[in-house]
C-alpha cells in the first residue's frame, strides 16, 4: 500500500489555486459593476425682462405686441417677460417712426450632475429698447460688446456673449410710405 501523505501537497496545491481564480474572477467582476446614482435636478431658467427708455426726447408713441409690456409704460423701468419675437413701433413725431423686431433669449439652467448635485440656475437676461430719433443707440458701443450692422436701411443690433443675448432689428418709416394700424401703448399727448 502506497503512503496518501506525498499527494497531499498537490491537493493543497489545487485547492489554492483554486481560491485563487475564484478570487481573480471575484475582482474581475467587481471591477466592471457600474454603480448607479441618481441625477442632481436640472437648474432653473433664467428670467428675461424687457424695457424702454430714450436718452434726449421720449417718444411720441409706442407700441409693441409684446404682452408683458404694459399700457402706458414707465420709461426705464424693467417687466418681467417671456422669451420671443416681438414686433414694435416707436414714433418720433407725428409722422416718422422706427419699427422691427426685438428678440428676448432665456438663459436655460444646466444639467444635474451625479450623486444628486443640482445644476445651475440660468442667468437673467434684460434688454432696455433706448427709443432715440436716430434708433437704437449706446453711449460707448464698443462697451455693449453687441454687433451694429446696416443692410438694406434695416439696423441690426445683435448681443451674443455667452449668457447675454438679443437681437433688435429695426428701419425708419413715415405714415405716408408705410401708416401704421397699430394703437399705442403709449402716446405723449394722451394723459
Amino acid at each position: 500500500m502506497k503512503n496518501a501523505t506525498p499527494n497531499l501537497p498537490v491537493i493543497k496545491r489545487k485547492r489554492f489555486g483554486l481560491a485563487l481564480v475564484l478570487t481573480l474572477v471575484g475582482l474581475a467582476s467587481m471591477q466592471s459593476c457600474i454603480i448607479i446614482t441618481d441625477g442632481g435636478n436640472h437648474g432653473q431658467e433664467g428670467r428675461a425682462y424687457f424695457g424702454i427708455d430714450y436718452d434726449w426726447n421720449p417718444p411720441y408713441s409706442y407700441w409693441d405686441d409684446n404682452p408683458s409690456v404694459p399700457d402706458n409704460p414707465f420709461f426705464g423701468e424693467y417687466y418681467r417677460t417671456l422669451d420671443g419675437i416681438y414686433d414694435f413701433e416707436y414714433f418720433i413725431n407725428p409722422y416718422e417712426y422706427w419699427w422691427g423686431t426685438y428678440e428676448i433669449y432665456v438663459n436655460p439652467g444646466t444639467a444635474g450632475g451625479p450623486n444628486g448635485e443640482d445644476g445651475l440656475d440660468g442667468a437673467d437676461t434684460y434688454l432696455m429698447l433706448i427709443c432715440n430719433e436716430n434708433g437704437f443707440y449706446f453711449e460707448g458701443w464698443e462697451d455693449c460688446s453687441c454687433t451694429r450692422t446696416l443692410e438694406d436701411g434695416t439696423q441690426i443690433i445683435e448681443l451674443n456673449k455667452g449668457d447675454k443675448k438679443y437681437r433688435i432689428e429695426m428701419r425708419k418709416a413715415d405714415v405716408r410710405t408705410r401708416p401704421s394700424e397699430n394703437t399705442p401703448k403709449f402716446r405723449a399727448d394722451q394723459p
